[in-house]
């Protein structure tokens, strides 16, 4: 019976982790009472196991630093560098785009509508505007009817303070009453 367990590392080894099947187990005990040799061998494995254990739990297997790489001086001054120049391209484009102001006269009569280049905002004179009446309510649509803006003009001259893409625009002057006294037109092209 001694010789039935004596060559298995790996039947100790299931036996100190409490692996070995049940059906082996009164069988490896008995042996174990007998046999010195096979005692020693399941102590050195005893051994190795709890050091192993004892070494997971102080030392444990560190977490990749996937991002530890920014850290570094020269990668995030790299970084930052490429940031602000990204925004300084926006910033500037967004400006060349757009002219700070553009001004237009307007008349009420079907035609050739005056237009300009794009603007931050538009400085608008209705030349035809009733002179009486005022102030007004204005509305600047877009060529579906979409409202884009609306303001008070006290007279004939006011600024629409809003950013229009190219297009076809509309300029309606409704009196206090609700009614529109006049409807203008402009492009705004690109």
């Amino acid at each position: 019976m001694e010789n039935d367990f004596h060559g298995t590392d790996d039947r100790l080894e299931q036996y100190a982790l409490g692996r070995l099947p049940d059906f082996d187990v009164p069988l490896l005990e008995q042996h174990l009472t007998i046999c010195a040799a096979c005692r020693e061998r399941l102590d050195g494995i005893e051994n190795f196991a709890m050091g192993m254990k004892e070494a997971l739990n102080t030392n444990p297997r560190p977490r990749p630093d996937w991002f530890g790489w920014l850290r570094r001086p020269v990668v995030s001054m790299g970084l930052t560098f490429a940031a602000l120049v990204v925004l300084a391209g926006i910033f500037s484009n967004a400006g060349m785009k757009f002219a700070p102001t553009a001004s237009l006269q307007l008349t009420a009569m079907r035609g050739e509508m005056p237009s300009t280049l794009p603007a931050r905002e538009f400085d608008l004179s209705l030349v035809d505007a009733p002179r009486e009446g005022g102030p007004f309510r204005v509305e600047v649509v877009n060529a579906s009817g979409v409202r884009m803006w609306s303001g008070l003009a006290a007279d004939e001259h006011f600024k629409v303070q809003q950013r229009l893409g190219p297009g076809d625009y509309f300029v309606r002057l409704y009196a206090a009453s609700g009614k529109m006294l006049r409807e203008y037109g402009f492009r705004i092209r690109m």
